[in-house]
């Protein structure tokens, strides 16, 4: 898919026939779709009647979301995905001085936006500007004049002494198209990823991705992402951080020497990942080499690594390495399945402190293995007494005469 006709057919889909004016009725089509499925998960009926329109438009509006990964389709409901957050969250974003239809008309007109690119560098004399569009895009004289005559009837362009600038609206409508055009661009090259992340993770750089690698599992290849994982362990790391929802003997083996050699290493995983580790007597038996007790009472299987543990599902499998490079792939909970997993390897300074700032939000809240087996026990006393009043309540009572 091509970001800029994605970007144009986005900004671009109004309702031609609405029988709502309401405010919302105001925004394009397919930004109402996204704003819709802010609530959750909806069916295409349900999307028509929030969105003001027929089924049959929503179902045309819906195909280029999905197409891109702003939207995910699963058993004939549409989910909003993290690009599709990222997203409506720059467009809700607009200052009220930049329009709408002046975004669309941007989109549409790669003339304008040559035009606007080239004043946001620096102020053009009259006599030059004709010139410049000429000698770098060839562009006519006339559509010159009639795009700047527009901009400057919208208040984007000012002319003083002779030289066409910038305004301050004009600058604000460049770096917003700018933006929307880098969130797509890279919603797009990188949907393999990106799609599985839920909308939750809105926050997700993806402006920070231009050097970023994604590794594909494939019929041949099956495993390739986890192998980027086993790859990356080394026992010459000064640092490890990590979440994980599975399992897995190869990782296992491979982080064993990063655990016994490196100075700091802190892995998250799910409570159910502690019950799998404790029905393999061959665990209990590496956390028991130092001290059993120490391992239960703080996660520490050595003195420099600790294993935590947080009860519900996450979004990501990931690695840190060293601070300076990051592995990371959609968990089991997202729905993807092993054949369209898709990891990112990425060293961008802006990707490294995101992936840190979630990695802290679940360390916040992460547990050594003896509190979660006390919640374990304490959650089924509960259950157990819960089920024995409602056996109870179920009996019929015996009057007493």
């Amino acid at each position: 898919m091509n970001p800029e006709k994605f970007l144009q057919s986005l900004l671009d889909s109004r309702v031609q026939a609405s029988a709502s004016t309401s405010y919302r009725s105001q925004h394009p089509t397919r930004i109402r779709v996204l704003q819709a499925l802010q609530r959750g998960s909806l069916c295409i009926p349900d999307l028509a009647a929030m969105t003001d329109v027929t089924r049959q438009t929503t179902y045309r509006a819906v195909a280029p979301l999905e197409e891109a990964g702003l939207v995910r389709e699963r058993n004939e409901r549409y989910t909003l995905t993290c690009s599709g957050a990222r997203l409506l969250q720059a467009y809700s974003d607009i200052d009220a001085k930049v329009t709408i239809e002046s975004l669309a008309r941007l989109a549409r007109s790669s003339h304008q936006q040559w035009l606007l690119r080239a004043l946001s560098e620096e102020s053009i004399r009259r006599s030059n500007l004709v010139k410049c569009a000429r000698d770098e895009r060839a562009i006519a004289r006339t559509t010159v004049h009639r795009i700047i005559t527009c901009l400057q009837k919208d208040g984007y362009v000012e002319l003083r002494a002779d030289v066409y600038e910038l305004s301050e609206t004009g600058e604000l409508l460049y770096q917003v198209f700018g933006q929307l055009q880098t969130i797509v661009a890279g919603a797009i090259e990188y949907k393999k990823f990106i799609r599985w992340l839920p909308a939750e993770l809105d926050s997700f750089p993806l402006e920070a991705l231009e050097d970023s690698t994604l590794i594909h599992n494939t019929p041949d290849q099956p495993h390739n992402v986890l192998n980027a994982f086993v790859s990356g362990a080394k026992a010459d790391l000064e640092g490890l951080q990590g979440m994980s929802a599975i399992r897995s003997p190869a990782l296992d083996q491979a982080y064993r020497p990063v655990i016994e050699h490196s100075p700091s290493v802190t892995v998250i995983f799910t409570d159910q990942v502690l019950f799998q580790f404790h029905s393999d007597h061959r665990f209990v038996d590496y956390a028991a080499q130092d001290d059993y007790s120490v391992y239960l009472e703080e996660g520490s299987v050595r003195p420099s690594a600790r294993l935590l543990f947080v009860p519900g599902p996450i979004p990501l499998l990931l690695a840190i390495y060293d601070d300076s490079r990051v592995i990371m792939a959609p968990a089991p909970s997202t729905g993807v399945t092993e054949a369209e997993s898709t990891a990112l390897e990425s060293s961008d300074s802006c990707v490294i402190e995101w992936v840190q700032g979630l990695f802290n939000e679940y360390f916040e809240g992460a547990r050594p293995p003896i509190r979660v087996f006390q919640e374990h026990v304490a959650s089924a006393l509960r259950d157990e007494q819960s089920h024995e009043r409602s056996v109870q309540s179920s009996l019929p009572q015996t009057k007493v005469t």
